[in-house]
């Protein structure tokens, strides 16, 4: 697969894809039904720049799960699509032609969804699910996603704003290789072999400590918290960089380290955070120094705390959850899918103020249950003192 077809070498069904495409001949089309992961998943981002250059996609039933009653569950969602290929002089004019989409995602069985369609087909609007989109709507949107219920608005959005990604720097983390071994709750091991305050790489060196605050993303919760976990980090990571070589010795050039992860230069630097894999509507939290990020508690860093309130205050809002419901509706927050978001520059003092006070309220809420380590005394015991 990667030497044979390298855009799709992710998942065989992607490779299918790209092998009909290379069989037909100009003016020929290919019909399939497939499940829908290449339509946004990062990994298929080749493949789908590939498709949209040579081919267009002249229409498409999205069908999402449920689609079939003999297949059960929410696990397997699938598109039916017909991909005509344009002659190499017509390419340019096919890109802008628009094909025929309908969003059938909703329907809970097969007789549902073949009413829906019915109904999409005669009245052709969107409110019926009905929408009409070109391979050129699509390459004006960071990584093509095949998101062709977009409005005209918002594909303005994507096309013109600035790039979230241009003002900070989102990166994956750490990956341990083997989290059983050296990840804990803070809880779990020793308070005097525990550092949960260092500013840097070389300040937890010196602090001579094993155990190191470990944002792993975790349950939905905006603003603060989820600091529960801490990671073997000893001697700057000594012994996670000898489990990976003896794990993974292909990844081990001669003399040289394994790669624990991006950002390396990052850790312990204060972030805005989110769980790169939720079940609903994505959460940011802000994260202060001391921390190391893990691949699952994916960030983005800045320079300064205003560019950081910025951060927060925009990727909690309605706009940010519209904008990403959009780029990764299968909720994979990727790295890429925040970094292309477009974001209006500037914020006023008073946003920013908001977003401050939203941190320290989420935070005082956090600390007041045992799960924090700053916790020191129960509300409802503080409140009946009170009394």
């Amino acid at each position: 697969m990667k030497d044979g077809y390298p855009d799709s070498k992710s998942d065989l069904f992607a490779g299918f894809i790209e092998r009909c495409t290379n069989l037909i001949g100009p003016r020929g089309i290919v019909a399939m039904i497939t499940m829908q992961s290449w339509m946004f998943l990062s990994s298929y981002q080749k493949l789908r720049a590939s498709l949209l250059t040579k081919q267009h996609i002249a229409s498409m039933l999205h069908l999402g799960t449920r689609a079939f009653d003999s297949i059960g569950g929410e696990v397997v969602s699938s598109a039916a699509f017909v991909l005509a290929k344009a002659p190499t002089e017509s390419q340019d004019s096919a890109r802008k032609r628009a094909g025929a989409f309908v969003r059938l995602v909703d329907g809970g069985s097969e007789a549902e969804k073949a009413t829906s369609l019915r109904a999409a087909l005669a009245s052709r609007t969107g409110e019926a699910g009905f929408f009409a989109a070109s391979s050129a709507d699509f390459t004006a949107i960071p990584g093509f996603p095949i998101i062709y219920w977009l409005s005209e608005k918002m594909r303005t959005a994507f096309s013109s704003g600035k790039r979230l990604g241009e003002i900070s720097t989102p990166l994956v983390g750490l990956r341990t290789g083997d989290n059983n071994r050296f990840m804990r709750k803070w809880w779990e091991v020793s308070n005097v072999r525990s550092a949960l305050a260092c500013e840097s790489l070389q300040a937890a060196e010196a602090t001579g400590a094993k155990w190191f605050p470990y944002n792993k993303g975790g349950a939905f919760r905006r603003w603060y918290g989820n600091h529960e976990y801490v990671v073997d980090w000893e001697q700057d990571g000594k012994e996670i960089e000898e489990g990976l070589a003896k794990r993974y010795p292909y990844l081990v050039p001669a003399g040289k380290k394994v790669v624990r992860g991006q950002g390396r230069d990052r850790y312990f630097s204060p972030s805005v955070s989110w769980s790169k894999i939720s079940s609903g509507t994505p959460s940011f939290r802000a994260y202060p120094h001391g921390f190391i990020f893990d691949v699952a508690g994916t960030s983005m860093f800045a320079e300064t705390q205003s560019v950081r309130d910025a951060l927060i205050a925009f990727t909690n809002s309605q706009v940010a959850y519209e904008q990403l419901s959009a780029v990764a509706p299968t909720m994979n927050f990727e790295v890429g899918q925040v970094a292309g978001l477009p974001v209006v520059e500037g914020m006023t003092a008073e946003t920013s103020d908001r977003a401050e006070a939203l941190v320290e309220r989420a935070k005082a809420d956090w600390d007041a249950f045992e799960p924090s380590w700053n916790f020191t005394e129960n509300p409802l015991v503080r409140a009946f003192q009170g009394a």
